[in-house]
């Protein structure tokens, strides 16, 4: 099986989010949208994000739809057909997804609009104004659109703030094919081991945000052993220059006293503005309204590192 096509479930919609997380066999499988990650290129998800992502047991959940989100998706059906009407053919959105796979390659992508003879468009809004190059996030997403839906080039179709359309043909080649199927095939390969794939550097919250608590203990070897001192020294560093830089900031505001700024050759230095916020104050409202307080209350779960011992 290479090339395939599914039922797409409604845009956005969790049955949406789980067809682009796992394959029908349950396989990890990789979104146009996310390609750029693979390569470690992707502006909002790094390669070790989609890596947790796509390692969970769970699939992923819709975050909330930000104010570029909201313009996508309210303009993107207006935008299809007023591309179709200055081309001059009818541009209609595919009610399937479209999917590749190989051994160890699993791709799928949900195109934004197709023409008459099969050429694939994908629609983009930008704040500002687009200069004709593709964002590398584009680029990847281009190339695993046409791995998807067996063409050799993709469409775009962009509105930007200038407030009319672009057009611009991505060609992809055979070449730019392969880079990106291998890519996939060895990140996925780690993915099915359940490992992060090498070369994705991940933080505390994407291990936080993988591993759960089991009570279970591991044994450290000497160099593991040596990263716990590693870890200890680092964290009294920072606690030091913390300490020197409050000792620091607490004798300019003595020297500032009740002044906004302080300059020096003319120029301003330092500021040190008063503000207002307000708060809830969560204690008062528990006291005064306990049940509906209870109703609202959120229990979610965290791991806490630290080292036992001190040294």
């Amino acid at each position: 099986m290479n090339h395939y096509t599914f039922a797409k479930p409604k845009h956005g919609s969790p049955d949406w989010l789980a067809a682009r997380w796992k394959n029908e066999q349950g396989l990890a499988r990789i979104s146009a949208s996310n390609a750029a990650a693979v390569h470690n290129e992707h502006p909002y998800l790094s390669a070790a994000q989609l890596a947790v992502e796509l390692l969970r047991e769970e699939p992923p959940v819709a975050g909330t739809e930000n104010r570029a989100m909201q313009r996508g998706n309210t303009l993107e059906e207006p935008i299809r057909d007023w591309a179709g009407r200055l081309l001059g053919i009818p541009l209609t959105t595919p009610c399937v997804m479209y999917a590749y796979e190989e051994d160890g390659v699993r791709l799928v992508a949900t195109i934004d609009a197709v023409g008459e003879e099969g050429a694939v468009f994908e629609i983009k809004t930008k704040r500002g104004r687009w200069n004709g190059d593709l964002p590398r996030q584009w680029y990847w997403q281009g190339i695993q659109q046409a791995i998807c839906t067996n063409v050799d080039k993709i469409e775009w179709v962009v509105f930007d703030s200038d407030l009319d359309i672009q057009f611009h043909t991505q060609v992809v080649s055979s070449d730019e094919k392969r880079i990106h199927i291998e890519a996939c095939r060895n990140y996925l390969a780690a993915i099915d081991m359940g490992m992060i794939p090498d070369g994705a550097q991940s933080t505390y919250a994407d291990v936080s945000n993988l591993y759960s608590g089991d009570g279970s203990s591991v044994d450290l070897n000497e160099e593991q052993q040596a990263m716990v001192v590693s870890y200890v020294a680092a964290q009294k560093y920072i606690a030091s220059m913390q300490s020197q830089a409050d000792q620091l900031k607490t004798s300019l505001c003595e020297i500032m006293k009740d002044s906004e700024y302080a300059s020096a050759n003319g120029e301003v230095q330092v500021t040190w503005k008063s503000a207002k916020r307000s708060s809830f104050d969560t204690k008062k409202f528990e006291a005064e309204h306990p049940a509906l307080a209870a109703k609202y209350k959120k229990q979610t779960t965290y791991r806490t590192f630290r080292v036992v011992g001190g040294e």
